[in-house]
């Protein structure tokens, strides 16, 4: 894919994301856009930061810390921040706290303990949100949303993470309506939360929305959008 169709599909992206906010009586800067540039060459990400792309999502620790290098190393207007949208060891964690913007999938009490452990070794604030499983998918992570009490209390009882939200996925379908449920599942979680005293900063992003359904993950409350497709074009398997 030419460069230029690639600024052509983020601004198209950009443009439907402010739709669809306006749309459900959001204000477009409400969502961010994660551009997820997971298997794409370091061309195709310049390309994407040339057009605006100021988050950037990966699914491996180590393509995103040889990206993130590889940025830091040019001259660029803004340096991007980084998102880890993927599952997530225990024993990559030490990797990512001090550059990491959000990690998205935080899902067991061993991992918030590890998390916690590292950000307090790299004397930093580690920004994370919690994952749930609303799917049950075998090829899904996160955890059940039964174990989500459990993750609350350990998130509240550690220094040094910064607790901001939720995150989940949808099961893949053409369909966009068939991801509403699943969405609008999370916004009743953290609407529950809310009432049932947890703090709003705790709360604050809803990461759900893909480039098959990030118009409805918007419409039920979505706050980060995780798009790679349809500002990249299908990825080539080789």
């Amino acid at each position: 894919m030419s460069q230029s169709e690639i600024e052509v599909r983020f601004r198209q992206v950009v443009d439907e994301i402010a739709e669809a906010a306006t749309n459900a009586g959001r204000s477009p800067g409400d969502v961010a856009l994660i551009a997820v540039t997971k298997t794409r060459s370091i061309a195709e990400v310049l390309e994407a930061v040339a057009a605006g792309a100021l988050d950037l999502g990966e699914n491996y620790v180590q393509e995103m810390v040889e990206k993130r290098e590889d940025l830091a190393g040019r001259e660029l207007p803004v340096q991007p921040r980084w998102h880890f949208i993927g599952h997530l060891q225990r024993n990559k964690v030490k990797y990512l706290p001090d550059f990491c913007n959000l990690i998205h999938s935080v899902d067991s009490v061993r991992l918030i303990e590890e998390l916690d452990r590292r950000a307090d070794q790299r004397q930093c604030k580690q920004a994370v949100l919690l994952q749930l499983d609303l799917a049950q998918e075998e090829t899904k992570f996160g955890a059940p949303e039964e174990e989500l009490p459990g993750l609350v209390e350990a998130m509240l009882a550690v220094e040094h993470l910064d607790w901001q939200g939720l995150m989940c996925m949808a099961p893949f379908s053409e369909n966009a309506e068939n991801a509403r449920p699943y969405y609008a599942r999370l916004r009743e979680i953290r609407e529950a939360l809310s009432e049932q005293g947890v703090e709003p900063e705790h709360l604050r992003h809803l990461s759900m929305g893909m480039t098959s359904d990030y118009r409805v993950a918007i419409e039920e409350g979505s706050t980060l959008v995780r798009v790679g497709q349809a500002i990249f074009g299908p990825r080539e398997y080789h």
